[in-house]
Formats: C-alpha cells, structure tokens, sequence
C-alpha cells in the first residue's frame, strides 16, 4: 500500500460559492449597520441650538411634552421634525384636540429674532394650550436668593 505524503487542495466550486456568500452577507451587514447609523431616529432628533443662559430656571417635565425648536438658521421643528409655521399650528391644534394639558417646550437658539419666538408662543396659545416653558441654559452662578 502506497502512502500519500503530498495532499493537494483543490478549489472547488463548493467553496469559491460559500465563501462568495459569505462575503456577500458581510457586505450586507456593513451597509445596513452604517446606513441605521446614519439615518438614526435618535440622531437626527438632536438639533445643535444653543440656548439662551438663566440664573433661575425650573426643569420641563419631559414625559408626553411637546417640543418646539426654533434653530440658529431659521428652521422650525415640531418634536424633532420639521415643519413650516402652518405646519407647526396644525400640529398644535392636534395635540390640543387630544389633550389640552399638555405641556409645550420651546426651545429656541439664542440668535433666533425674538418676533419667531412670539409668533411660536402665539401659536401654541392659540392652539388651546396653556402649560408653555421656554427652554433655558444654566449660566453656572448660583441663584440670587
């Protein structure tokens, strides 16, 4: 009996196809990992204001909150999603119809022109709700007491 010292691989079709799925499934995974990564709820939810500074300030409760962001550029959004000032009554007044105890945070950046802040605040009254906060940035001093 003759014993083999050489063994030699052979590529076969088997094998270049698995690892060709294999890849293909890498592939896969890569671009829909970046992709959720990239078009994240949570992270286009985070709109960069920055909001004006107060010594007194009380915390908004964030539970069932409205939020209305008014940015540095001009751009309006409604808990996170953009919409024009018609927009922005209409989505009010749906949440009004809802519940009208809601509570409504309006963050606006510091260079927005106070004329935007007062028509947001017009809004949110004439939408029927009451229970309005501005949101503020601590300035770090101690409140005068």
């Amino acid at each position: 009996m003759k014993i083999r010292t050489h063994h030699e691989t052979l590529l076969t079709l088997e094998s270049v196809a698995l690892t060709d799925i294999i890849l293909n499934i890498f592939i896969f995974f890569f671009t829909s990992f970046s992709l959720l990564y990239t078009f994240a709820p949570a992270r286009e939810a985070r709109i960069a204001i920055r909001l004006p500074q107060a010594e007194a300030g009380a915390p908004v409760g964030r539970t069932g909150a409205l939020t209305v962001t008014l940015s540095g550029g001009g751009a309006l959004y409604l808990d996170g999603n953009p919409v024009t000032e018609e927009g922005l009554r209409a989505g009010l007044a749906d949440a009004a119809r809802m519940d009208s105890s809601r509570q409504v945070a309006v963050r606006a950046d510091k260079d927005v022109l106070f004329d935007r802040v007062v028509r947001v605040l017009d809004a949110v009254k004439k939408a029927g709700l009451d229970r309005v906060g501005i949101a503020v940035e601590a300035s770090g001093r101690p409140a005068a007491r």
